[in-house]
């Protein structure tokens, strides 16, 4: 009987993730203005409209490719920026979603590009920013059931090629906190549980140790897509920051990274793979190295234990690159949507 339930339960979080719903449930938190910083905002708005989308995505490479999933995800950042700063354009938001998902843009992946992240994980990146302009339009009734529809069967093909040669550690976690934010914003109960599920089994790693990977910089890549998902289920009542692990807590793992990036300091790190050239990690803005998950956490722990080396961080960060937070592997932009 044990066996049947399991079978069961499995079918029905798999359905979760490869069928577009019928009804789409409100009452799920994901967009929010609650920490957000309209200065910084403004700062870094847009509300681009409907362009021709390209159907493949490509790996990350600066500066941004017209047309390229990176493209679409900074771009639909600055709408939400101005709406996080009341100059929105909801409409114009709204048609070029519809648009998109008409198209089926990006819903491909190039693997041949020998550069920068992987494009499966640049999908994953694209669903919880399409995630959080959704779950906006839906706080403005600004979409009708079948628009819901369009998006949601557009967005169910990125959720399963997010998984392509989903290998690395940020990676994997990346595609449980994007499962998380869609889930929200659309009130799939199912889809969340199943991200929720996969990223507390993760965290089990924390039960003998502070950290997720014994190198710096391939921990450091795991931290702002892991806290992007905690962050959501945070916003729904579930608290994995506080949860603890055996012995420690993400509370800790937070406060034995930010230590360890400040001794690391401006030295440029390596990860396992020898065609990776190594990069520094004391940047507010970037695509993998950088600190743009420090206003997430202080937004939710500004008195925490591990605030004090989260903001001793946030320091050397600013002596080394002045500028807003912008983690570009996280959905939204940290310095507007998090307000540091």
């Amino acid at each position: 009987m044990k066996r049947l339930f399991k079978l069961l339960l499995v079918g029905v979080l798999a359905a979760g993730v490869n069928a577009p719903q019928e009804s789409y449930a409100a009452g799920m938190k994901l967009w929010t203005k609650q920490f957000a910083s309209s200065g910084k905002c403004r700062g870094y708005s847009g509300t681009a409209g409907v362009e021709n989308f390209g159907t493949h995505a490509r790996g990350f490479k600066w500066p941004m490719p017209k047309g390229s999933a990176v493209e679409f995800i900074d771009r639909t950042v600055r709408h939400l920026n101005a709406a996080a700063a009341g100059g929105a354009n909801d409409k114009g938001l709204r048609e070029r979603l519809l648009a998109a998902a008409k198209q089926g843009a990006y819903t491909k992946n190039d693997f041949g590009a020998a550069y920068g992240a992987s494009p499966s994980f640049e999908q994953s990146v694209m669903i919880r920013a399409i995630a959080h302009a959704v779950s906006y339009l839906r706080s403005r009734n600004a979409l009708s059931g079948a628009d819901m529809k369009t998006i949601d069967t557009w967005v169910r093909a990125l959720l399963k090629t997010q998984k392509q040669r989903a290998t690395s550690k940020d990676h994997k976690v990346s595609t449980y906190s994007s499962e998380i934010a869609w889930g929200a914003a659309i009130g799939d109960k199912n889809l969340f549980k199943s991200g929720y599920s996969k990223l507390d089994r993760f965290l089990g790693a924390l039960r003998s140790k502070p950290y997720f990977d014994k190198n710096v910089r391939v921990n450091n890549e795991v931290m702002p897509v892991l806290l992007m998902g905690v962050h959501v289920l945070r916003l729904n009542g579930i608290d994995l920051f506080s949860k603890q692990y055996g012995k420690y807590s993400l509370h800790d793992a937070v406060a034995h990274h930010a230590n360890w990036v400040n001794q690391t300091g401006i030295k440029k790190v390596k990860t396992a793979d020898p065609t990776e050239p190594a990069r520094a990690l004391m940047y507010s803005d970037g695509a993998g190295t950088h600190q743009a998950w420090i206003p997430l956490y202080l937004a939710h722990f500004p008195r925490s234990a591990a605030a004090s080396s989260v903001r001793t961080l946030h320091k050397q960060v600013k002596r080394a690159q002045n500028i807003p937070y912008y983690g570009r592997n996280m959905g939204v932009h940290s310095a507007c949507y998090f307000g540091l």
